[in-house]
């Protein structure tokens, strides 16, 4: 089967939960005997390797070749004036709705079986017209089309929505009278042949609507943190060669203030400044923000909150870092308790790799994440999205469990969890779906 997964972005130096999701899926796939190619955009791509990195790197239809995955970017132009290299760069991050051509005639040239689509818009109206070129009536192909919506579209408040639309408040939308002159007006996604929910809230929306729609939660490679949690373990639980491990020694040991890891895109979104809050009400906490800032704005106010608060020594940006890196594993064995406060969540993939790293999880109860932490309450707390208090008990639970003994029968318990979400056989759970279209 040829399989074409489409998305707006995927760049391996600023890397996301889409990117991550795909990434995997098509690895699996083509570790199956699939032909797999991405199609995506230039946004926040660096070009090829740095000994290959020339003035050619950016143009049109750049293939690159990753981990046996190719890779096809063409240049999105977003659709409104002025548009200065700024508003550019933060539409690169997030959002921006492009047109993006090239891309349409790449995916017909290349004729895939299935055009696998994880953007909405006019990428997605742009899978659905490539895939009717690709189907006609002096054809032999019968192009498949399949939509994902990985973003929880179903419970995305409105406040958070509408700050979507912030970048390009008052000015002038040109592309929508391309749009009109164009006539796209299909319904995105009830026009796909298929709709692939992450979370749980988007399935139960769409499963009535649509013939075909399949809940696919996401997942993780727990071979990647094998080595690291076994490191992990062993530097936490123990004090040295023939010392006893420190849960025995647990009832004796006055508490210790808590180390939390974040690992999400800065954002208003995940909502990290309830814990530059908690770090206010904890003297010696300590939190750690991984990923990359999507909304800068937001880590300008972060930063100003911990400098009100006088947190700032404790509070620690480390970027972006690439998925499954040596670095990304380190910052896991580093902490005590991953945290997912977000406002809404459809999964949370991040969970799963904290689990699979043997961290126990404290996370909003919202959407797809709550539900996924409900049901391993061995691995994982919640609390109320926006609850400071509930954010304090749940993390004063887990902080007693740590010190009661029970931080080894957290840590297996959180690995058995991880190890129900394995990508290969999600995989082959997706092209069966494809199949049944």
């Amino acid at each position: 089967m040829r399989i074409a997964h489409v998305l707006r972005r995927i760049s391996f130096d600023d890397w996301g939960g889409t990117e991550q999701v795909v990434w995997n899926i098509a690895k699996a796939q083509k570790a199956a005997g699939h032909a797999v190619r991405i199609f995506a955009t230039t946004a926040l791509w660096k070009g090829l390797d740095d000994d290959r990195r020339d003035g050619r790197d950016r143009r049109d239809g750049s293939l690159e070749v990753v981990d046996g995955i190719e890779i096809v970017r063409f240049k999105p132009i977003y659709p409104w004036w002025p548009m200065p290299k700024r508003l550019v760069a933060e539409l690169d991050r997030k959002g921006g709705n492009p047109f993006v051509p090239g891309l349409g005639k790449a995916i017909r040239d290349w004729k895939p079986d299935v055009i696998h689509c994880h953007a909405m818009a006019r990428i997605a109206e742009l899978c659905l017209r490539t895939a009717q070129k690709l189907t006609t009536s002096n054809s032999q192909l019968s192009t498949k089309t399949v939509v994902s919506l990985h973003g929880g579209g179903a419970n995305v408040p409105g406040e958070e929505a509408k700050s979507l639309k912030a970048p390009t408040r008052g000015r002038l939308p040109w592309g929508k009278m391309v749009d009109y002159a164009m006539g796209w007006t299909r319904r995105v996604p009830e026009d796909f042949g298929g709709i692939v929910c992450v979370g749980e809230d988007e399935y139960e929306k769409y499963k009535a609507r649509h013939q075909h729609v399949l809940y696919l939660p996401n997942g993780v490679d727990c071979r990647l943190f094998e080595g690291m949690s076994r490191e992990s373990r062993e530097a936490r639980g123990t004090r040295g060669p023939g010392l006893a491990p420190l849960e025995t020694l647990a009832p004796l040991m006055p508490k210790t203030s808590l180390s939390l890891l974040c690992v999400a895109r800065i954002d208003r979104q995940k909502n990290q400044m309830m814990l530059v809050e908690w770090l206010g009400r904890h003297p010696d906490g300590t939190v750690r923000l991984v990923g990359p800032v999507t909304q800068p704005d937001y880590r300008a106010e972060l930063e100003a909150r911990a400098a009100e608060l006088g947190v700032a020594d404790r509070l620690s940006f480390a970027g972006a870092l690439k998925p499954a890196s040596r670095e990304l594993l380190d910052e896991f064995a580093k902490a005590d308790v991953f945290v997912l406060p977000s406002r809404h969540e459809p999964f949370g993939i991040v969970v799963l790799e904290a689990w699979a790293s043997g961290l126990p999880v404290a996370a909003s109860d919202i959407g797809g994440l709550g539900k996924l932490c409900a049901a391993h309450p061995e691995a994982a707390v919640t609390f109320p999205p926006g609850d400071a208090s509930g954010l304090d008990r749940a993390l004063a639970e887990l902080e007693r469990r740590i010190w009661s003994g029970e931080s080894g029968k957290m840590a297996e318990s959180a690995r058995f969890a991880a190890l129900k979400y394995d990508w290969h056989a999600l995989s082959a759970a997706l092209v069966d779906f494809y199949s049944a279209i």
